[in-house]
């Protein structure tokens, strides 16, 4: 089933909590930000993610409920040893009043916060469900994705076939005014029809864009076929888009019809909003 790039999954069990929300991203790109204690099992569920995701910038936030899963204690030699430089320098220099206990406390090293260690199925299991519901989102937004892509995908069919039904006969009417025209401007020569015969057939080619149109429709099909096989198709998709776009350029720059050439800019503009929806599948 194809993926959009774009969701959320969360998860929570015994105290752990598992966010995880998705982006577009030409790459997989897992950003985690997580506890200390985290640090050992992130290998392991970096590549839990990689198994289940191809393409896009993942942030992951793992917390830990503020219950009995914290661990607090006094760091008493830290605070020993403080008390006692700070006595020596109030004696030292006969300075007055008692030693604060706040002011001890407000030192970070006085202070020791640890964790209680979590299973590691309890983490698995927490990634798991979150995994699992980041794609499921992700393939719900596919599904409108490819409402969206196969109706512009309907609209560059339509501006195609507008295209294919005008230039019916063009390059016979091409060449039939390029000989007329070249007859015109060598009509004070001798005459050479076999020369002007390959002249114009030179020049009503450069005009043809029966092949353009032959590659766009080509690429067309490709384009529906791969959105059917429904797996890791962006980048695929993506190259078509290219070729899509590369052909109705050209039929731009040769076509000598005014309703071909607004056809094809009306055929470029459909293929970028179609580039647009195709960047943010998997």
């Amino acid at each position: 089933m194809i993926e959009s790039m774009t969701g959320y999954g969360s998860s929570e069990r015994n105290g752990l909590k598992v966010e995880m929300r998705s982006f577009n991203h030409r790459f997989l790109d897992l950003n985690i930000k997580a506890p200390p204690f985290f640090l050992k099992h992130e290998i392991a569920i970096r590549n839990l993610i990689k198994n289940t995701f191809h393409r896009g910038h993942i942030d992951i936030y793992v917390t830990i409920a503020p219950d009995n899963t914290y661990k607090v204690s006094v760091n008493k030699g830290f605070v020993r040893g403080l008390v006692q430089a700070l006595s020596e320098v109030r004696d030292e220099l006969h300075m007055g009043g008692e030693i604060d206990l706040a002011a001890i406390l407000s030192f970070k090293e006085a202070v020791v916060t640890e964790v209680n260690e979590m299973p590691e199925d309890a983490i698995e299991d927490a990634f798991h469900e979150a995994i699992e519901k980041l794609r499921a989102m992700r393939q719900k937004e596919g599904q409108i994705l490819i409402e969206e892509i196969t109706n512009h995908l309907n609209v560059i069919d339509a501006a195609l076939g507008q295209i294919r039904e005008a230039s019916l006969g063009a390059a016979n009417r091409n060449f039939d005014r390029i000989k007329n025209k070249l007859n015109e401007l060598i009509d004070s020569l001798p005459p050479d029809d076999d020369r002007v015969f390959q002249e114009a057939a030179l020049l009503a080619e450069k005009y043809d864009i029966s092949e353009e149109i032959q590659r766009l429709g080509s690429h067309l099909k490709q384009f529906r076929q791969n959105l059917a096989d429904n797996d890791k198709i962006g980048r695929k998709l993506d190259f078509i888009l290219q070729e899509l776009n590369r052909e109705a350029n050209t039929i731009s720059s040769k076509t000598d019809m005014y309703s071909v050439n607004a056809l094809a800019v009306d055929l470029k503009a459909e293929i970028e909003k179609l580039r647009e929806q195709v960047q943010n599948i998997q």
